[in-house]
């Protein structure tokens, strides 16, 4: 009884390799079936995690050549290592993504967010703001980068709290613009994948993303909650600053004041970028110079 029992099991056993078998070569046929007649491309794509910085010289061991239809192929896909050579990778790339040359750059552009090159200093606070492109310097910022951070608000009702706990009412604002923070350091910029973000150039036109970029900026406390507020509640714009750039004494701008002079140049903004090659730097992200007229 019991050796009939063996038997039983292992004939189970073995119909189930077999069926099994069967399986796998069904599926591999229907995906010959699939592709049959389609043109197919050759691309690289990455066979383990690729640190960016790593240059392309460095990835023979770590790529393989696959197949795809040409019909799904990127337009930026890279099928041959001659497209870039002397590059190196812009971001980490993970195990299986096929390699697109707007993720490689010249060495020289090249700043790692959190690489030793690019280091918060340990009383910065980060935060992440998305952006469409045009409102973040049209997706051309990069880790390292310092910028001014401008908001705008449209018109809402205004209230304070009396001391016996009463709300009263304010009139309503006016729209206003107005440079929210100077020098603050760009940590990491996020776009989608697959999105285009080479900036490449024809007779000085470069191809612009259409869709929109997450932004890490390090900035002290209370600008934090500033800009987490004029995110929430308004709209933001980072303009690139470089340190040499020149301040001036800011007035919100209204409806009421676009029209006035400008105000007079004050000395060139300081800097105190919270990204640089030692964590005990100081904080960048500190407020802009303000004067006391609100052009209402």
């Amino acid at each position: 009884m019991n050796k009939r029992k063996a038997l039983a099991a292992f004939g189970a056993l073995i119909l189930a390799i077999v069926s099994t078998l069967a399986l796998v070569r069904y599926v591999k046929g229907a995906e010959d079936r699939a592709v049959a007649g389609e043109e197919l491309v050759d691309v690289l794509v990455a066979k383990s995690d690729i640190k960016a910085g790593t240059a392309a010289a460095d990835l023979a061991d770590q790529v393989q050549i696959i197949a795809i239809p040409a019909k799904v192929q990127p337009s930026d896909s890279i099928t041959s290592f001659k497209q870039i050579e002397g590059l190196i990778a812009s971001v980490d790339l993970k195990k299986n993504e096929q390699l697109l040359a707007s993720r490689f750059i010249n060495p020289g552009s090249f700043q790692g967010a959190r690489s030793e090159s690019v280091l918060v200093s340990k009383d910065a606070n980060e935060v992440t703001i998305r952006l469409a492109p045009e409102r973040a310097l049209g997706g051309q910022l990069r880790p390292g980068d310092t910028v001014t951070v401008v908001v705008s608000f449209e018109p809402f009702d205004n209230e304070i709290l009396g001391p016996d706990g009463s709300v009263k009412a304010l009139p309503k604002s006016p729209s206003t613009s107005h440079v929210l923070l100077n020098q603050v350091s760009v940590v990491r910029v996020q776009f989608p994948e697959n999105a285009n973000t080479s900036g490449k150039e024809k007779n000085g036109i470069g191809v612009a993303p259409t869709e929109d970029v997450l932004v890490t900026l390090a900035v002290d406390q209370p600008s934090l909650e500033r800009a987490i507020f004029a995110a929430e509640y308004g709209k933001i714009w980072l303009s690139y600053e470089p340190s040499e750039a020149i301040a001036s004494a800011n007035k919100r701008v209204t409806r009421a004041n676009v029209y006035e002079p400008t105000p007079p140049l004050l000395k060139p903004a300081e800097s105190t970028p919270a990204v640089s090659a030692s964590n005990d730097s100081p904080t960048s992200g500190k407020s802009a110079p303000d004067t006391a007229a609100s052009g209402r």
